[in-house]
């Protein structure tokens, strides 16, 4: 029996290699074109959901509340912020914080998208950085600025959902993290006083009009 040449080894490996490259690449740009109609979907939902400038503040905070739990990963947002500090609470202190967590963004943000309800959207750009897929956009109100938004993605088991998003280059995930490390260490590392910090936060958030 005759054996194969070397030659003919590498030519199948390299025509595996373009294969997989061909398909990666076709992989990664329909996952970059589900994440723009992701966040394009999100644009769409939360103005059609606000416009209506006659909902009662409980049920626009409620209608808040459905979008973000439906497009960001507030459980996994919220474990990353308090950072060493997840891993040395205790499972009550974890699902009192995880609580408390998603009230304060609820109250935090509701109001805030509120007034992009009117702008136009545009996506500018798509890209894959490392396991999340980045997608820039510009909220523009004719009577400011364009708004810079770039949307942090996750895609995994067949969902998309934000992590963070920076505007105008300002992480908000990261400023959490910063704001409640602050607060856990000037209080003995203790996890108990960053949701008495959080509850009070909301309660003066609901104080205001």
């Amino acid at each position: 029996m005759k054996h194969q040449k070397p030659g003919f080894y590498v030519v199948v490996v390299g025509l595996c290699l373009l294969v997989y490259a061909h398909m990666s690449v076709a992989h990664a740009n329909k996952i970059s074109a589900g994440a723009e109609i992701f966040i394009k979907t999100l644009a769409t939902t939360t103005q059609n959901t606000f416009l209506n400038k006659n909902l009662a503040p409980s049920v626009h905070k409620e209608k808040f509340r459905k979008i973000m739990v439906g497009h960001f990963d507030l459980k996994g947002v919220g474990k990353w912020v308090i950072g060493r500090y997840w891993r040395k609470s205790s499972d009550n202190e974890r699902i009192k914080y995880l609580h408390v967590f998603e009230n304060f963004i609820v109250e935090n943000y509701a109001k805030r998208f509120k007034n992009y309800t009117k702008a136009e959207f545009k996506i500018i750009k798509t890209e894959i950085r490392g396991n999340s897929i980045f997608v820039s956009s510009a909220i523009n109100a004719s009577e400011s600025d364009p708004v810079n938004i770039v949307w942090r993605v996750n895609y995994k088991d067949g969902e998309y959902k934000i992590i963070d998003f920076l505007i105008e280059g300002v992480s908000w995930a990261r400023t959490q993290r910063s704001e409640f490390a602050s607060v856990i260490r000037n209080n003995g590392g203790k996890v108990s006083a960053l949701i008495i910090a959080l509850n009070k936060k909301i309660t003066y958030l609901q104080s205001q009009k």
